[in-house]
């Protein structure tokens, strides 16, 4: 007999084909591949271990603060913030305190003159600067093992303590040097040196022409010491080395180089 209806011939399946472990997925109702089907393929076993170990980025790790390297860099901070401000102190203050002291003690200061004794030169409450180089050079000398002394030059102004009262401080006018022989007599001033065997005036720079000049006085200054007098020659005008003796050099503050008060009388002096 012949088959007329042969037996049809299976045809596969025309859904997508899933690329995992397994070959298929149960089907939707509609005959659909599930919607859990991957588009990737699934990693194997052996691969999960790898990513599980992958290393947590330090910024995301709750531990990475309490390391030590994380507190040696808050202590790096803390220390550079002192060190600005130790260096803001310093700059601001330190610093200024320091040359202030120095330019006060060995280079320049400030005085107020007190009373009439340097008439017609100074007048009181003139304010004067002193120069204390000479001061300085003969100390840095003497620390060099250098015997030397200050001796400030005939004529200057010069401001010093009182060797009777070191705590009164004198300004006078420096009139005889080491080795000069210094005689006042008939109201005048004469000094006598090898340079000058036969004598001169060492007031006719400074002083009034006719001043005359009291309290009678013939003596040779010695090594290390001046002999100074105040610009006032009047009766009971200055209190000086022609009452009581020559200045030695170590009680010497300094020279005075310019009047600064009153404004309108500033001089070089």
């Amino acid at each position: 007999m012949d088959d007329q209806n042969p037996t049809p011939t299976p045809t596969p399946p025309t859904g997508p084909r899933l690329d995992g472990p397994s070959s298929s997925l149960p089907a939707s109702p509609l005959g659909q591949p599930s919607p859990q089907a991957y588009t990737e393929p699934i990693p194997s076993s052996s691969e999960l271990p790898a990513q599980a170990q992958a290393p947590v980025p330090a910024d995301t790790d709750p531990s990475a603060n309490n390391e030590p390297g994380a507190t040696g860099s808050a202590i790096s901070s803390i220390a550079r913030g002192f060190s600005t401000i130790f260096g803001a102190i310093f700059s601001w203050i330190i610093f200024p305190i320091a040359v202030v002291l120095i330019l006060h003690n060995f280079v320049f200061q400030a005085y107020h003159v007190i009373g009439t004794s340097m008439v017609p030169s100074l007048h009181d409450a003139d304010y004067l600067i002193v120069s204390k180089l000479g001061y300085t050079q003969g100390l840095v000398e003497r620390m060099l093992g250098q015997d030397k002394k200050y001796i400030p030059a005939r004529g200057q102004v010069i401001v010093f303590r009182f060797p009777k009262d070191t705590s009164r401080v004198f300004v006078k006018r420096v009139v005889g040097l080491p080795g000069d022989r210094v005689v006042v007599k008939n109201g005048s001033v004469t000094i006598y040196n090898k340079a000058h065997s036969d004598g001169f005036n060492p007031d006719t720079s400074y002083e009034a022409a006719g001043a005359t000049t009291l309290v009678d006085t013939d003596e040779v200054v010695q090594e290390g010491n001046v002999f100074v007098m105040g610009d006032n020659r009047t009766p009971n005008g200055s209190y000086d080395s022609r009452e009581w003796g020559e200045l030695p050099s170590s009680y010497i503050i300094g020279n005075a180089v310019l009047r600064l008060l009153p404004l309108d009388q500033v001089k070089a002096l």
